[in-house]
């Protein structure tokens, strides 16, 4: 299915992989076929309504496979002549729920909806609150009114913009209607952050994720909402290249070499990393850091001159795998063990 803001476009394949209807239905009509089909596979590419529907469809027994746009565009550029119209990609769909190699992605379920929903709106909050902020900077300075950092979100802000003699009157007022965008846009973010924070404080999983050093109640939260079953990820390198925080592999022949991070999977939660991977850099260079092991690592690859947004992203990385043992275990961060190989840590008898 090729979901659309009112209708679908759908392609149904026998299991013999034989086409046997394309048609157009709106999503009334699909809830009322889906209710009398017997067990179906429906494969869609990821958007606004999915989990939404996939939850639905799984409810009334049919299995969901949520295929990336990338896999239906380059299926659609060498099956169909690049022509990507909107029952193309339905057959699209279609025919690659029969690729067993295709890797999937999960949908969330309704817990992870909601974290992942009020980490979306502060992050907005924070853009909206940074985009005026800087823009009301920018005209006051065309004014000669130059506002330092450090009273942008405080009371005086106003006070400064009412007393400026430059500004014509029209202007003023909508200045001041910027500030008070500005600090109420602070208000909401400071509101949803404590939201993140008590919810943090209930869920077993954040409590957990809060013991990595670096990795706080938004962070948390919002692995809560993209991690979804922890196990799937067999291996620890999958988990950090999940979201993005592995270098491109370039190899020809017998040389091989490695490039920038791939920018994979969600890149909220991949920046939410970098920053406390960055916390974490920071405390092991001031010696506050409580892991020896992990300050050792960090010092060593500094002294080799290994630069700086490098550093942070394999940092990023190695925490990420520290957060999937920790899942998986159900224990919470231990300092003295954590950046030990396996096999130098005591074998149970």
């Amino acid at each position: 299915m090729d979901l659309a803001k009112n209708c679908v476009s759908a392609a149904l394949l026998t299991t013999d992989g034989e086409v046997i209807c394309i048609d157009r239905l709106d999503y009334s009509e699909l809830e009322k076929s889906a209710q009398t089909l017997s067990p179906t596979t429906f494969a869609m590419e990821p958007c606004t309504e999915m989990n939404y529907l996939v939850q639905k469809l799984e409810a009334w027994g049919h299995r969901c496979l949520i295929i990336g746009g990338k896999n239906v565009r380059d299926y659609i550029e060498s099956h169909f002549s690049g022509q990507k119209t909107d029952l193309n990609d339905a057959q699209a769909l279609a025919f690659l729920t029969q690729d067993t190699q295709l890797r999937t992605i999960t949908a969330k379920d309704l817990e992870q909806q909601k974290y992942a929903s009020l980490t979306t709106l502060r992050e907005q909050y924070i853009k909206q609150y940074r985009q005026t902020i800087v823009s009301l900077k920018g005209i006051c300075q065309a004014w000669g009114l130059s506002i330092s950092k450090g009273i942008s979100g405080k009371a005086r802000l106003k006070e400064l913009i009412e007393n400026q003699s430059n500004f014509p009157s029209e202007l003023r007022a909508e200045l001041i209607n910027m500030v008070a965008h500005a600090q109420s846009a602070q208000r909401d973010l400071n509101n949803i952050t404590k939201t993140l924070v008590e919810l943090a404080k209930k869920d077993k999983a954040c409590q957990l994720i809060q013991t990595v050093p670096g990795l706080g109640p938004i962070c948390s939260c919002r692995l809560r909402a993209t991690v979804g079953d922890i196990k799937r990820f067999k291996n620890p390198k999958d988990f950090p290249a999940y979201y993005g925080l592995v270098p491109i592999s370039i190899a020809t022949g017998h040389n091989e070499k490695k490039g920038k991070i791939t920018h994979r999977g969600d890149k909220t939660m991949r920046s939410l990393m970098v920053q406390g991977a960055g916390c974490v850099v920071i405390m092991a260079t001031k010696g506050t850091l409580g892991s020896k092991q992990l300050t050792k690592w960090i010092l060593k690859k500094q002294k080799e001159k290994m630069p700086w947004g490098k550093l942070v992203c394999a940092v990023a990385a190695k925490l990420l795998r520290i957060v999937r043992a920790i899942l998986i275990s159900g224990k919470p961060y231990n300092s003295k063990i954590a950046g030990v190989a396996r096999c130098s840590l005591p074998q149970a008898a």
